[in-house]
């Protein structure tokens, strides 16, 4: 199952580095749906992949949850 979702993770690392709006980050229900979507992921298997790429779970000042890359969660 560990291959499988390092094949996950490497996927998601792709298609993020192609897509340049969720370079620094992506909120957390729609665009996780949306990514979900294209790559034929489950949106959970989506949020593993992130946190295994370095990205935190933040609250923003408006209220939203989004996924930041930040050197610091590694």
């Amino acid at each position: 199952m560990a291959l499988g979702d390092d094949q996950h993770a490497a996927d998601l690392d792709t298609y993020l580095l192609k897509n340049l709006r969720f370079r620094s980050l992506v909120y957390d229900h729609r665009e996780i749906r949306c990514i979900a979507d294209n790559l034929g992921f489950n949106p959970d298997h989506v949020r593993t992949g992130l946190r295994k790429l370095g990205y935190c779970l933040i609250q923003n000042n408006h209220g939203r949850m989004v996924w930041k890359r930040d050197a610091a969660c590694i």
